[in-house]
């Protein structure tokens, strides 16, 4: 009973020492108590990206996923689509992809490939999918090759054997793949030509089977069969669920005529290592509201393969944008329209390349550009060093010389009266320059410079600006221009770049030059640059890959099909305020921009290495200063005093006890 009776009074004790600091509790004056500092931790998990697109996408209902439709592509690859395999351009190291493995037969292929078919068996990942959930099989890899194929973009014979969902065999012809050039042959072949597979077999089964059926009539460029099978797939129409058309690390969910929205696809298999829940891409019309967008920070990321941010705009950039540039072999240059009877004469082209200013002309771009040193030479770039031989080290820069430029027009049979050129039919010059695509400031600049420097000498010139792709090829088809205005160079491994003149602009799939690519030389010797174009990625030893491009470049430095004028820098913008982890400077990551189709393979290899993640803001309420005052120095002494007798009364209690 006596610990009753303690507990009893004890517990009484205790009610009213509650009751006693709940009362000083609710005196307590505002300013006197003490602040609790509480830490919070947030972050952003949305990327956005600023892109200017004159003819934006309105809604899901209007929208065609089919990429050569004009569905969302190039300048998002490594945002939407998963590339097979990705080239490390650091070391030329081929990494893993959606194919994580790959070997190639007869065991003794490097000794037989001139000779003998050569397969390549792709292993195909089990764990990644497009953004519906199926799978990415096998069948897919052959798809996109063969969609590759029927749009004369890779002509080459290639036979598919399916072995299982997750293997495929290439077979290619003999002298296709060579073993002295690695890094090129495994981009080719497992690297699907660095285009990133695009598309899925299931959503395009009816228009694959007509191409295996007319896949003999594609080969030997039967051009009837081409432009059918180029007409169905520059229209044809998915009919799936639009997240099942992508399967890179997001997928497309929803569209605004200001905003185009992606979901972080959770079937691929790099998906744990991707920190972004999602993308908003701000679709902008014109180039002012996007650099407002910029200026105030409301854009996570900025890079050449979707926008090229002017020199000026670089230069006045808030300071909490990172800025990365990226050295490329690749530039801006004029592609002469050889159907075109003036600008057909050599003399002519020759005299074109004297009275441009390249120096002028990279200056009106701005600090990104360069001129060029030597038109169709070997570029100045690292990994081409061992191409710069004596055969190539004194090829034509073709520096300013107006003399030399008008002596040629004179030798051409042209005439010029009072500041007129004339041809010798009596005709007088003016020349017309196409460029496609959105201009920026820079571009827009440059062809103003290039159009006074040709007036000036006498050639009135203006330049047209066609955004519309369709307008612009069928253009091209119909050759109403005399020259183009578009990029020459870019990264092959282990060799030089000549796949936009010989290749690309060259009839596969556009012949912007008009030309058959058949150089007489002035000792009378004729030259196949197309053919030599692919000698330069299937040597039969080292020494003819050198031999090889150093011809190539000897003979485009003389006959001027295209004009390099400028080179210009691969430019990456990071906001800091929103992105962490960037790499430094000096890391591989940002060579990546060299791979991959618009050159965002940067990204796609950032996010699976860790970086580019969203950024965590730290956020500590500020602390309210307390102020002492006569009611805070009475309410302290009244704390002592209830102090006091609580201890007394406690010690009254143990002692009773």
């Amino acid at each position: 009973m006596i610990c009753m009776k303690v507990y009893i009074k004890k517990s009484s004790l205790l009610k009213y020492i509650s009751l006693l600091i709940s009362l000083l509790i609710l005196v307590t004056p505002l300013g006197s108590i003490g602040s609790f500092v509480v830490t919070a931790q947030s972050s952003s998990s949305t990327l956005y990206i600023a892109w200017i697109n004159p003819t934006p996408y309105e809604s899901l209902s209007t929208y065609n996923p089919n990429i050569f439709a004009g569905g969302l592509g190039g300048s998002f690859y490594g945002i939407a689509y998963a590339y097979s395999t990705i080239l490390n351009v650091s070391n030329n190291v081929m990494l893993p992809g959606l194919i994580e493995n790959w070997s190639f037969s007869p065991s003794n292929w490097e000794q037989v490939w001139q000779k003998e078919p050569i397969n390549v068996t792709l292993y195909v990942r089990h764990n990644t999918g497009w953004g519906d959930g199926t799978p990415v099989t096998a069948y897919d890899i052959m798809a996109t090759d063969l969609i590759l194929q029927a749009s004369y973009l890779n002509p080459n014979p290639v036979k598919y054997t399916i072995i299982n969902n997750y293997t495929l065999t290439l077979t290619f012809a003999p002298d296709c793949l060579s073993p002295y050039l690695m890094p090129y042959t495994l981009r080719y072949t497992a690297g699907l030509t660095q285009v990133a597979t695009i598309i899925p077999y299931q959503e395009w089964k009816p228009v694959i089977n007509e191409i295996l059926g007319n896949l003999s009539a594609i080969r030997s460029q039967n051009t009837t069969v081409i432009d059918h099978f180029r007409k169905i797939i520059h229209s044809y129409l998915p009919s799936g669920p639009l997240s099942g058309n992508y399967n890179g690390p997001f997928y497309l969910s929803q569209i605004t005529p200001n905003e185009l929205i992606l979901n972080k696809n959770p079937y691929y298999y790099a998906s744990n290592e991707i920190k972004w829940n999602k993308v908003i891409i701000y679709q902008y019309t014109s180039e002012s509201p996007a650099l407002a967008a910029i200026k105030s920070g409301e854009v996570s990321l900025v890079y050449s393969g979707e926008l090229s941010l002017s020199s000026q705009v670089l230069s006045s950039l808030p300071s909490y944008y990172k800025v990365i540039d990226v050295n490329q072999p690749f530039g801006w240059g004029l592609y002469f329209n050889l159907q075109n009877p003036w600008v057909s004469n050599l003399k002519v082209r020759q005299a074109i390349a004297y009275v441009l200013n390249r120096t002028a002309i990279s200056l009106a771009g701005g600090i990104k550009y360069s001129p060029v040193s030597v038109p169709n030479g070997i570029p100045s770039f690292p990994a081409y060093k061992e191409f710069i031989t004596p055969a190539v080290s004194n090829l034509n820069t073709y520096s300013v010389n107006l003399t030399k430029a008008q002596r040629l027009m004179e030798s051409a049979g042209f005439t010029i009266k009072n500041g007129q050129w004339y041809a010798p039919n009596g005709t007088p010059l003016s020349f017309t320059i196409l460029y496609g695509g959105p201009i920026t400031p820079g571009i827009s600049n440059m062809l103003d410079v290039i159009d006074s420097e040709l007036s000036s000498f006498g050639i009135p010139t203006h330049y047209i600006d066609i955004t519309s792709l369709t307008q612009l090829h069928n253009t091209y088809k119909s050759g109403a221009y005399t020259m183009d205005f578009g990029n020459w160079g870019g990264y092959f491994p282990g060799t030089i770049d000549w796949y936009l003149p010989l290749f690309y602009f060259g009839g596969y799939p556009f012949n912007v030059t008009h030309w058959n690519q058949i150089v007489t030389l002035p000792n009378g010797t004729t030259v196949n640059l197309h053919e030599l174009g692919f000698l330069s990625t299937a040597p039969n030893s080292t020494s003819q890959l050198i031999d090889v491009n150093n011809e190539i470049a000897y003979t485009m430095n003389y006959y001027l099909p295209v004009l390099p004028l400028v080179k210009e820098d691969y430019v990456i913008v990071i906001n800091t305020n929103q992105v962490s982890n960037i790499p430094t400077n000096n890391s591989w990551i940002w060579s990546e921009a060299l791979y991959g189709v618009g050159g965002n393979a940067f990204l796609q290899e950032g996010f699976y290495y860790g970086y580019f993640e969203p950024i965590i803001h730290t956020t500590v309420p500020p602390t309210t200063t307390t102020t002492t005052s006569s009611t805070s120095v009475i309410y302290i002494a009244g704390v002592i005093i209830a102090i006091i007798i609580i201890a007394g009364v406690i010690f009254l209690l143990r002692k009773r006890h």
